[in-house]
């Protein structure tokens, strides 16, 4: 196996002209388990000979040598080069920040080892201060993938400018453990973010907290596909916030909702006062358990005047009931649709 990991992962997985800077949790693993071998191809073996770099420039940020993991990823993202693609490949580990990063680097990209699932990423971020992750308007079409989110309780973890084009997706959004609180908020959209997309994105609460998504304002574009939430504990009130009022052409699912217990999401998605035709966008292709929203819950308005289309919504219930469909939820339009024929 060539010991040149920035090729191999540029031609394997992600192709592209940038260069990939490396991030080593330094207390992941110990010599005994493999971070150094005798024929020299252990991770810390390839950190060795990559950190003098070529030309002078680092290529490998080792916990170990910062004084804080947020200095550590914080050198690693002030090497990338804007529009290049460049890359921080997070080596598995756990890599908690507890000082704000700035990020402000456009077509960057933040990403895991590829994995079937996002539950089975290998390196996770935890933020241990409100907003650790605030890209900046300037980051526009970064992506962020194969990684854990892991929030911190009444704050915000990843607080988006106004950037467009952020591609989040195969991230496992965990809460697990995390104290409820309506204040824990994944990702924020600030006013004026575009085409944002979430995909294949797998989300894990056990108890009253925050919305996974929410969008703070003017807002176009946003896409959330192929997604699972997970409610294994307490009352869950909103996945997706688009409250902020202006947001348009959203567009959910499909997706699946299901959960344990006498848990429950409350409602998928919250929606405001929108000023453009007669509808801001399509919720469609959602299946839930009996621990997702009521029938007239799916979408549910904040103002008067809220309009979106859902088509092939379906809400389990237990054995011996009818089937029902999602209905519309006051003030809501509401489509059921008809089968496409050839």
């Amino acid at each position: 196996m060539s010991l040149d990991l920035t090729l191999g992962l540029q031609r394997a997985a992600y192709p592209d002209f940038g260069q990939v800077h490396y991030m080593v949790d330094s207390d992941y693993r110990t010599a005994a388990q493999g971070w150094s071998r005798a024929d020299r191809t252990g991770p810390l073996d390839l950190y060795e000979a990559k950190k003098a770099g070529r030309g002078g420039v680092q290529y490998v940020y080792r916990t170990g040598d910062y004084t804080s993991d947020a200095v550590a990823l914080q050198a690693a993202n002030d090497q990338l080069v804007d529009f290049r693609g460049d890359a921080i490949y997070f080596t598995p580990g756990a890599y908690s920040i507890a000082t704000a990063l700035v990020i402000d680097v456009p077509d960057a990209r933040w990403l895991g080892s590829p994995v079937s699932h996002p539950t089975l990423a290998r390196a996770s971020l935890t933020a241990a201060v409100a907003a650790a992750f605030g890209p900046t308007a300037a980051a526009d079409r970064m992506e962020i993938a194969y990684l854990q989110m892991v929030p911190l309780t009444a704050g915000t973890m990843w607080d988006f400018g106004a950037v467009a084009g952020l591609n989040m997706h195969d991230n496992f959004y965990n809460a697990d453990g995390i104290t409820a609180n309506t204040a824990t908020i994944f990702v924020v959209l600030a006013t004026a973010a575009e085409f944002a997309t979430f995909k294949n994105d797998y989300v894990w609460v056990d108890g009253a907290q925050g919305p996974w998504i929410r969008t703070a304002g003017i807002m176009k574009g946003l896409r959330v596909s192929d997604f699972q939430l997970f409610v294994e504990a307490g009352t869950w009130a909103v996945a997706i916030n688009a409250a902020g009022v202006g947001a348009t052409s959203v567009d959910v699912g499909p997706g699946n909702i299901s959960g344990t217990g006498t848990a429950a999401l409350t409602s998928l998605m919250t929606l405001a006062y929108k000023t453009v035709d007669d509808s801001n966008g399509h919720v469609h292709g959602i299946r839930a358990s009996t621990h997702g929203p009521a029938a007239g819950s799916l979408v549910v308005p904040t103002t008067d005047v809220a309009t979106i289309d859902l088509s092939d919504c379906w809400l389990s219930v237990v054995a011996d009931q009818a089937q029902p469909t999602f209905t519309s939820g006051g003030n809501i339009s509401w489509e059921s649709g008809v089968p496409y024929t050839g």
